[in-house]
């Protein structure tokens, strides 16, 4: 397998979002310079020079570590670079804003724990150790073609073969989250990924997940939960997903 070439992009906000931290106003409350670019919209982004190298290989069998360390803002350019399977994603100062590693293939994670759940009556503002409900929604090559044009994906595989774009369903682990946990303002901080085949659209996609840890990140309150994405009945992306779910303006 080829080596995935250093890969440039820009980031962007891409559109108003319910987390209001991707709004410049709720942002500067809690610190930042303005609006956050979303975790889920640069790790779409970082897995460019990846799909690039290493095609349905990796959207199939693959896996990707990324941890969120600096602030991204609208408009920033950023380089993906993958090195012996560490990966970096710098802005254009050099600094390092994301973290982690990745290979082409991986050995197949477990999938116990995550099945089926039913759904609360409402969010509960604390999760808990245990399962969440389990999220379903249908996912179109409509919807795929907005998320690639909106990004600035420059692969046409995704549309030719009418692949879901691993962005997009790693947004069904955020709804999971945000389906089952009354959210305010929040930041996704890390995903480990491992890819299990490809979602070709349409398709009705169901999302189970188990929340793993409950804690506290500084001042922030952070939840760790595994996630499994699946396209019809096939298991295409199992997820340790983790975000600071309540975040506090606090010094």
């Amino acid at each position: 397998m080829d080596a995935p070439a250093p890969h440039r992009f820009v980031a962007r906000v891409i559109e108003e979002a319910e987390n209001k931290i991707h709004e410049d106003s709720v942002a500067r409350q809690f610190g930042f310079h303005g609006a956050l670019v979303p975790g889920v919209e640069l790790f779409a982004r970082t897995t460019t020079p990846l799909v690039a190298a290493w095609g349905a290989t990796w959207l199939s069998e693959g896996r990707i570590d990324l941890r969120f360390r600096r602030p991204v803002y609208d408009g920033e350019e950023l380089l993906v670079d993958v090195t012996d399977g560490r990966l970096t994603v710098a802005g254009s100062d050099g600094d390092v804003r994301c973290l982690g590693s990745a290979d082409h293939t991986a050995d197949r994670p477990g999938l116990a724990g995550l099945a089926e759940a039913p759904v609360a009556d409402q969010p509960v503002v604390d999760p808990v150790v245990g399962p969440f409900g389990s999220l379903h929604a249908q996912r179109t090559v409509e919807e795929n073609e907005w998320y690639l044009d909106a990004i600035g994906e420059p692969l046409p595989l995704y549309r030719e073969e009418r692949w879901a774009h691993p962005g997009l369903l790693l947004r069904l682990v955020n709804e999971l989250l945000s389906s089952n946990v009354a959210l305010g303002p929040w930041i996704h901080t890390a995903s480990h990924c491992h890819f299990l085949g490809v979602a070709r659209l349409p398709a009705h996609m169901a999302v189970h997940g188990r929340v793993t840890d409950v804690g506290r990140r500084g001042r922030h309150d952070e939840v760790r939960f595994d996630a499994l994405v699946l396209a019809g009945a096939e298991p295409v992306m199992r997820v340790h997903h983790t975000a600071l779910y309540r975040l506090s303006t606090e010094a």
